[in-house]
């Protein structure tokens, strides 16, 4: 009798505890209305819509924290100055964004003489308990130099990525291509044979560049943005995605592609494929951050 009380009262304890746990994560869904300003175009609208609905709906589940962190960035390209708009979850919010459970769906419209966009998402998403990993990361065009960070590209342009960690851990770095549907697998690079590339505290990396290669990285890729002649612009999504335990990057369906005799595409899976991992590896590894950077390449 008293080793089924025993067992009793240990499952009355762990039942409660994993309810706890569970409730932490949660479907949500959420829409934004969003003004499109003139200096602005359609897909880049959609991304500041989109970000805006995920923390609507984000908001609606965990409630709110101190306030919204918007950043602006402002570049100079030939002597132009360029203006960039990007939202982030972190520090507006009590939760995060794991992945998408049905598609966003986006919606344009005029009102009053004037254009806007409706986005609606659904998806899973997880209450923020702990600080989380500070780590540093930029997007380089022209050399591997952090001061020449931005998030807006020319077609031709060489692409590196600076990082830097305050802990050991793993590292991986997808490109999603919006109009593709497609998530180009960039990191680690296409001849690894590693599922995550290792990182060590305080050490800068900058990747792509065969000069800042380290010892045992083998064939460093060399990345050069590319918009379709077709198009004045294009925009896509980097996935930052860091953990300071080991996983493995979903494994590529389709490999590389020969655009040119010297270019060729990185492999790349499908996006509610990628999302699917995604959102497995967090629910898994409650320590694992993901960071998107909205990345804007012109014809001119």
């Amino acid at each position: 009798m008293k080793r089924i009380l025993t067992l009793l009262m240990l499952f009355s304890w762990v039942l409660p505890f994993c309810a706890q746990e569970n409730s932490r994560e949660k479907s949500a869904k959420g829409s934004y209305t969003y003004e499109i300003p003139k200096s602005m175009s359609y897909e880049q609208a959609c991304q500041a819509a989109l970000i805006k609905a995920q923390n609507d709906a984000i908001a609606e589940a965990f409630g709110l924290s101190v306030g919204e962190e918007n950043t602006i960035f402002i570049s100079n390209i030939d002597g132009k100055s360029n203006t960039s708009f990007h939202s982030a979850t972190q520090g507006s919010v009590r939760g995060v964004w794991l992945a998408d459970e049905k598609a966003p769906e986006f919606e344009k419209f005029l009102q009053d003489g004037r254009d806007w966009v409706k986005v609606t998402v659904k998806g899973k998403v997880r209450e923020i308990v702990n600080a989380g990993i500070d780590f540093e990361v930029a997007p380089i065009r022209y050399k591997a130099d952090k001061e020449l960070a931005t998030d807006v590209f020319k077609n031709g342009d060489d692409f590196f990525l600076y990082f830097k960690s305050p802990v050991d851990g793993f590292l991986t770095v997808f490109l999603f291509d919006i109009t593709a549907g497609e998530a180009f697998c960039l990191l680690p690079y296409q001849d690894s044979g590693k599922g995550a590339y290792p990182i060590k505290f305080n050490e800068e990396y900058y990747f792509f560049s065969p000069p800042h290669a380290k010892a045992d990285d083998g064939k460093v890729d060399e990345l050069v943005m590319t918009c379709a002649e077709d198009k004045p612009e294009e925009y896509n999504q980097l996935f930052i995605v860091f953990s300071p335990n080991p996983y493995a990057k979903k494994m590529a369906t389709s490999g590389q592609k020969q655009l040119t005799d010297e270019l060729m595409t990185p492999s790349s899976l499908e996006y509610k494929d990628f999302n699917k991992w995604l959102m497995r590896c967090q629910q898994k590894d409650e320590q694992m951050e993901v960071r998107r950077i909205p990345i804007k390449i012109r014809n001119n």
